[in-house]
């Protein structure tokens, strides 16, 4: 019974999302932040877990005020993979939640610092740091240096969401 009712697909793709995420997010905050390889899993991890279960709260409390046929549609989309003229709607949707989750992990990533660090560290005003040159010399590696958690969040989290609106994609191409 159960497995006529519970949407595996779903389940499963939500794990290869988290996966993922966790596992380019964290590379990024190690390279970027100066992390360890252990903080960096750990902080992408409490990041994408914790943005992942306000996310499925919100869509069941979304859920909960939609009109019946609204709420048939959207449940039938987002747990079994139906009806496609709902794309135009869910891709606004799905552009406000990404705007949302960055948001979202950029400030709880300086509540976890401030949290970890308590007030050992001052706080950083978000900038991003370029080193020009006017002369004729090849460019450094450094030329793009993210020097904020701002910077690293945004960099790990439009990366990781790319690569996961493109599994997504050939998800669903079949």
């Amino acid at each position: 019974m159960i497995a006529s009712v519970f949407p595996f697909r779903t389940v499963l793709v939500q794990i290869l999302i988290m996966f993922l995420a966790i596992a380019i997010e964290s590379w990024f905050l190690q390279k970027l932040l100066k992390l360890s390889p252990k903080t960096s899993v750990e902080y992408a991890a409490i990041l994408n877990l914790s943005c992942t279960c306000m996310g499925w709260l919100v869509f069941f409390g979304i859920e909960s005020v939609l009109s019946k046929d609204l709420r048939e549609r959207l449940i039938d989309y987002m747990l079994l993979g139906g009806q496609r003229d709902l794309y135009a709607v869910l891709t606004l949707l799905a552009t406000c939640i990404l705007v949302v989750t960055f948001i979202t992990k950029w400030q709880a990533l300086e509540l976890l610092n401030n949290w970890v660090f308590g007030n050992k560290k001052a706080a950083v005003t978000p900038q991003f740091k370029r080193s020009f040159s006017l002369s004729r010399r090849p460019p450094t590696k450094n030329f793009f240096k993210v020097s904020t958690q701002f910077g690293a969040i945004l960099i790990s989290h439009t990366v990781s969401n790319c690569l996961i609106l493109t599994v997504l994609f050939l998800q669903n191409v079949h």
